[in-house]
């Protein structure tokens, strides 16, 4: 039966003009080569491709002398083989690619888990297969690719490469290369009904096929925790400033003022003819000891008589003597322990000895203005050392971006270790190798990397009065040698005391979740006072400008963006060029 072939009439023209034209060429090509060479090169018949394709390696570059023809007789250690089940699949028909590497027995291939194969479509549910035997003293390791033709026309399949190395005789790895597997070519044909009708067939079913795109999963999973994050501190953020706008500071009162308050307040009360003894007499002794405690800075409310009594004797009572105080507390302390009975007179004596002690003792009003300006210059200093040498914000950027540079330029390595290796386990360690790196890099030592190349150093909040001689442990000089002339008011200027490697560490576990924490952290440190960051806040801790009057001029944020850009470059590349293992 003749299958019946559908011409249109521009190709019936084409076709009665092929005939006379492909005549006339086929007359002039002798002429034609007699002018242009004195002697005619026939060239070789045409050896039609096979359906499968061999290559071998190592591949012979051109060489000179003898040193091509010793490779051209150097034995070959692996030879490739592929072919295709089926050279002319029809649309949406299921080709498999099947590869073979054969090689001696010391040396050892690795094939591509999951190997690029596009144009063809990969099903991500039918995992292929491979089998490894033995063919005298070589090695053959057999692959099993499933492919679909999706689309219609000439289809190639891409080259593969294979790594090798052979294996020393103490097992490490000796000569080693890459061998290629050949593109190899297949036609795809459109579904007719039968052979004499070319209505196209009905179309088989709809099959889906997915294809993993793992870095975007993670890209999206990553941002959707900084958005959240950042949400979450921004709501933070909001309730403390409202919270701290609506505390007033508290005004400093001075100890006899709120001695005699509760004083008046318990003579107004009634309590001193009324009360119960054992009550009257324990206000009336928390009343002097929180009184004598505010005055000469004692902890006299957790104290015993005795030591209190003891402390007292070294401080200047102004014509109060010791009896009245040591009087006051036996006799409290035998109404309140051993339950001795007092009458109402009695109450209201020990209430005017109290009320004695106080007013003989109390501070005068030049005692309290200097002690109130003492107080004010001390929080200026301190205050004013603090922004002194609190580091500015391009040189604590510039400390994090040679950090980061260096943790992603360690994780750029690992990762392309991965993807040479093949480990995908490898691959992802190598993504979390950051975030630990961040999270611990100011735990040993002074600082981390990019602190100490930076001058910065972790201090502890509070400043310390500590001698100049450094006696109280290792200190940062807070002032610089040509600083403030408040260095000159003290024997023991305030020194910056270095923090602990345990509020080092505690400092940066925030960082340690990816996205989220460096988001937390970076708007924490723009909003709260003196750029004390939320690790800062929890571990006690700030950052300081150990060479601050050293500098000349401001320091510039050029080098962090340029960190910052090689450690995105580190980051991204192994992702775009090699691709997370199969």
């Amino acid at each position: 039966m003749r299958t019946p072939v559908l011409h249109s009439s521009r190709s019936r023209c084409l076709a009665r003009l092929a005939g006379p034209i492909c005549g006339a060429l086929v007359a002039l090509t002798p002429g034609v080569c007699a002018w242009a060479q004195p002697a005619p090169i026939v060239p070789p018949p045409p050896v039609p491709l096979p359906l499968s394709a061999t290559a071998t390696l190592p591949t012979l570059m051109p060489l000179a002398g003898g040193a091509a023809a010793a490779m051209a007789d150097a034995p070959a250690p692996v030879q490739v083989s592929a072919r295709l089940s089926n050279p002319n699949p029809t649309f949406g028909e299921r080709v498999t690619l099947r590869v073979e590497l054969t090689h001696p027995a010391d040396v050892r291939v690795f094939f591509p888990g999951r190997p690029n194969l596009k144009p063809f479509l990969v099903d991500p549910t039918e995992v292929g297969t491979s089998e490894r035997r033995e063919a005298g003293a070589a090695v053959v390791e057999t692959y099993t690719l499933p492919l679909h033709a999706a689309r219609l026309g000439v289809m190639k399949t891409p080259k593969i490469e294979v790594p090798w190395h052979r294996v020393t005789a103490a097992g490490g790895a000796g000569e080693s290369g890459t061998v290629v597997v050949p593109s190899l070519k297949a036609t795809v044909r459109s579904q007719f009904v039968s052979e004499t009708e070319v209505e196209p067939a009905p179309l088989p079913a709809p099959r889906a096929l997915t294809e993993e795109n793992t870095p975007l999963e993670i890209a999206l999973l990553v941002l959707a925790t900084m958005v959240v994050a950042a949400v979450l501190t921004l709501v933070g953020l909001r309730l403390y400033r409202s919270r701290a706008a609506g505390r007033q500071a508290q005004p400093v009162v001075a100890p006899h003022i709120v001695a005699f308050g509760r004083l008046e307040a318990l003579l107004r009360s009634g309590g001193l003819d009324s009360g119960e003894p054992r009550d009257v007499l324990g206000e009336l002794s928390e009343i002097l000891r929180e009184y004598l405690g505010g005055r000469y800075r004692l902890l006299a409310l957790d104290m015993t008589s005795t030591e209190l009594l003891a402390h007292l004797e070294q401080v200047d009572l102004r014509g109060v003597a010791m009896t009245e105080l040591r009087d006051f507390a036996e006799t409290s302390d035998l109404v309140k322990f051993a339950r001795m009975p007092a009458s109402g007179d009695e109450m209201r004596a020990l209430h005017g000895v109290v009320r004695s002690v106080v007013d003989r003792t109390m501070q005068t009003a030049e005692e309290l203005d200097r002690l109130r300006h003492a107080e004010v210059a001390r929080l200026a200093r301190q205050r004013r050392l603090r922004l002194q040498v609190m580091a500015p914000a391009p040189l604590r950027v510039r400390a994090l971006a040679i950090d980061v540079a260096l943790g992603a330029a360690a994780a750029g390595l690992l990762a392309w270790v991965a993807i040479d290796t093949q480990k995908r386990a490898l691959f992802d360690a190598a993504g979390g190798l950051l975030f630990v790196w961040l999270a611990m890099r100011d735990a040993v030592g002074g600082g981390s990397p990019g602190k100490v190349l930076t001058g910065l150093q972790i201090a502890e909040f509070e400043d310390a009065v500590a001698p100049a001689s450094g006696a109280n442990g290792p200190g940062l000089p807070a002032l610089p040698p040509d600083g403030f002339a408040l260095a000159h008011e003290l024997e023991g200027a305030p020194t910056a005391q270095m923090a602990p490697w345990s509020a080092r560490l505690r400092r940066n576990l925030l960082l340690a979740v990816p996205g989220a924490g460096l988001v937390a952290e970076a708007l924490t440190a723009l909003a709260l006072p003196e750029q004390r960051r939320l690790g800062d806040q929890w571990a006690g801790t700030r950052v300081v400008d150990a060479r601050h009057g050293l500098r000349s001029g401001k320091p510039s944020w050029a080098p962090a963006v340029v960190l910052a850009l090689f450690a995105l470059g580190c980051l991204v590349v192994p992702w775009v060029l090699g691709g997370r293992p199969q």
